[in-house]
């Protein structure tokens, strides 16, 4: 007896489309954006970001008008997730602002975050790149950097009303030289193509962190917690 295939219900069929092409652009994104980190934005190949992908023209232009469209979107989806998880979150939950700032910085010492020396911090690279070339670059990186700085600002004003943080010091300044030393350092790295040279500036930056805090709440040495 001829047994008649099933059908399989539109919905399903159309479920799995919707899977298989978000799959397609997901892994778009994540080769763009590790071309564009290796290479930079300018430099990036289409080819070699399809090679990576395992997608054709035809997935790419289905998803993205263009190379624009498509290395924009890989980095806000990639500094997005990366922001969030490293910074914004741990910033927001913090019961010490000092205590998770040296603690994120710690990460950075460690090798856990930014590991790869030779190509530096993403969105350093692109602000250096494109900030001047591109306007919706420029903008999202400047937005970035404005929540960046916002979120280390709050935590250190919910530190001076616990008590953690001197009040004698303006948590939004504190939060600019806080980022422009970080990114001045991960810059040093890249360029020494060695992580020694980051190790002295964390040293001074474990320092001016302990140097916020409150004689009351100044229980850690100034070099506590920094990597050997």
């Amino acid at each position: 007896m001829t047994q008649v295939p099933k059908t399989i219900p539109a919905e399903k069929s159309e479920d799995a489309r919707q899977i298989r092409g978000e799959r397609t652009r997901q892994a778009l994104l994540e080769a763009a954006f590790d071309e564009i980190h290796q290479h930079g934005y300018r430099a990036a190949s289409l080819n070699d970001i399809l090679k990576t992908a395992g997608c054709t023209k035809g997935s790419l232009y289905h998803h993205f008008p263009d190379k624009h469209a498509l290395g924009l979107a890989a980095i806000v989806d990639n500094i997005d997730r990366f922001m969030e998880a490293n910074w914004l979150t741990p910033l927001a939950k913090a019961d010490n602002p000092i205590d998770t700032l040296l603690t994120i910085l710690q990460r950075h010492v460690n090798g856990e975050i930014l590991s790869d020396v030779r190509r530096g911090c993403p969105m350093q690279n692109l602000s250096q790149e494109m900030s001047g070339l591109d306007e919706d670059f420029r903008t999202y990186l400047n937005g970035v950097h404005v929540e960046w700085r916002t979120a280390i600002a709050d935590a250190l004003r919910t530190g001076q009303e616990n008590g953690q943080v001197r009040k004698d010091i303006s948590a939004e300044a504190a939060a600019t030289m806080i980022i422009a030393t970080h990114q001045g350092t991960i810059g040093l790295i890249k360029t020494a193509q060695c992580t020694e040279v980051g190790n002295l500036s964390f040293e001074a930056f474990y320092q001016y962190l302990n140097s916020l805090r409150t004689t009351d709440n100044s229980t850690r040495g100034p070099k506590e917690g920094l990597a050997s």
